[in-house]
């Protein structure tokens, strides 16, 4: 059995490039701003709720760095 290759397909989509001339979706960097805002403030308020107080920077840094490190 032959099994169709992906450029065989009509709806094959091209590999992205990153090319330095491609244009930015315009307010690309305040999306990416705001999400990482968000997710901040997500952390600082579970540490909140699980210290019972406010949670320092190095205490943010490093429950992030337990939470993401597998990825």
């Amino acid at each position: 059995m032959i099994l169709p290759s992906p450029t065989d397909s009509p709806r094959a989509v091209p590999p992205f490039r990153a090319d330095a001339d491609s244009p930015t979706p315009e307010g690309a960097d305040e999306s990416l701003e705001e999400t990482a805002r968000l997710e901040e403030d997500y952390v600082r308020q579970r540490l909140r709720n699980d210290l019972g107080r406010d949670p320092s920077d190095e205490e943010l840094r490093e429950w992030l760095r337990e939470h993401t490190e597998g990825y």
